[in-house]
C-alpha cells in the first residue's frame, strides 16, 4: 500500500526520527502510515533497501550510512559505493562513534565518520548520530566539520554537553524507554521542546521493550506530562521540529 501524496502532507503525523525500517516486513511497514519516519541504515545493503522503501512509501525519508557496530575492513569500499546516493538523499545515518560497545574498531570508526561528516557538509545533509560512550567526541566533530543539522539519537549523555547541543540548534530524540532510563529522562527534562524529536529505534528489544513506531504515541504523553504541555501541542511541536530540519 503506497501512502498517498495527500496524506504525506497531513499535519497529524507522529514522528519517528530514528527507525531501522528495513528490518520490518512490508506488511508491518504498511501499518505505519500515521508516522513520518526517518529511516536509518546500518551498511551498504540496508542503505539500498531503505532508499527503495522511500520510493514506495511517501511518509519515509531515507538515511544512508554505516553503523559504528558494522564497521570493518570492508567499510571503506562500502562508503565509496554509498557516495552515488549523496546527490539524491537528505540524511546520513546511522553514523557516529561508539567507545562503549565496539572500542576495538574506534580508529576505523573515526576515519569513516569523518568522511561522512565531510560529505554532510559538502552536500548540506542532516546527520542522524550514534554516540554511545563518545558523546563529546561526536559533538566536537560535528561542529568541526560545520554540519548545520544534526540529531543525537537516544540522548543519554552529559547534561552540560546537552546544553551545547541545544545551543547549537541540534536535536535529540526521546525513546519510549525514557520511562525507565534515568539519564534519558534527565535529558528530556532539560532539553527545550523545540529541540526534541521522538524515535522508536525499532525493531529493537531493550529491557522488556519491543521498540517499534507505535510506542511513540505513549512517549508523546510522557513528554507532555514532563513538560506540562497539552499532548496535542507536543505532537504538533515535534512534527514542526521535524519538518524544519528539511527546509
Amino acid at each position: 500500500m503506497e501512502i498517498s501524496r495527500a496524506s504525506s502532507n497531513n499535519k497529524e503525523f507522529f514522528v519517528d526520527a530514528h527507525c531501522h525500517l528495513y528490518e520490518f516486513s512490508t506488511v508491518e511497514i504498511e501499518k505505519f502510515g500515521e508516522f513520518k519516519i526517518l529511516a536509518v541504515s546500518d551498511d551498504l545493503s540496508s542503505s539500498i533497501k531503505t532508499v527503495n522503501f522511500s520510493r514506495i512509501y511517501l511518509n519515509v525519508i531515507p538515511c544512508i550510512g554505516i553503523h559504528p557496530w558494522e564497521i570493518n575492513e570492508e567499510s571503506v569500499k562500502q562508503l565509496e559505493r554509498l557516495k552515488q546516493f549523496l546527490p539524491k538523499i537528505k540524511c546520513l545515518g546511522e553514523i557516529g562513534l561508539d567507545k562503549r560497545f565496539v572500542p576495538k574498531t574506534y580508529k576505523l570508526q573515526l576515519k569513516i565518520f569523518q568522511e561522512f561528516l565531510e560529505n554532510a557538509r559538502n552536500y548540506n545533509l542532516l546527520v542522524n548520530l550514534h554516540a554511545a560512550g563518545a558523546w563529546r567526541e561526536v559533538y566536537n566533530l560535528v561542529k568541526k566539520y560545520d554540519v548545520s543539522r544534526a540529531i543525537f539519537h537516544w540522548y543519554s549523555g552529559p547534561l552540560d554537553l546537552l546544553r551545547e547541543i541545544v545551543d547549537s540548534g541540534y536535536c535529540i530524540t526521546i525513546n519510549p524507554t525514557v520511562v525507565i532510563n534515568k539519564k534519558h529522562m534527565q535529558a528530556l527534562k532539560q532539553a527545550s521542546i523545540e529541540n526534541i524529536l521522538t524515535e522508536s529505534d525499532g525493531p529493537y528489544k531493550y529491557r522488556g521493550f519491543d521498540l517499534r513506531p507505535e510506542l511513540i504515541k505513549n512517549t508523546i504523553k510522557v513528554i507532555a506530562q514532563v513538560k506540562n504541555i497539552n499532548v496535542e501541542q507536543v505532537k504538533k511541536q515535534i512534527l514542526y521540529n521535524f519538518n524544519k530540519l528539511f527546509k
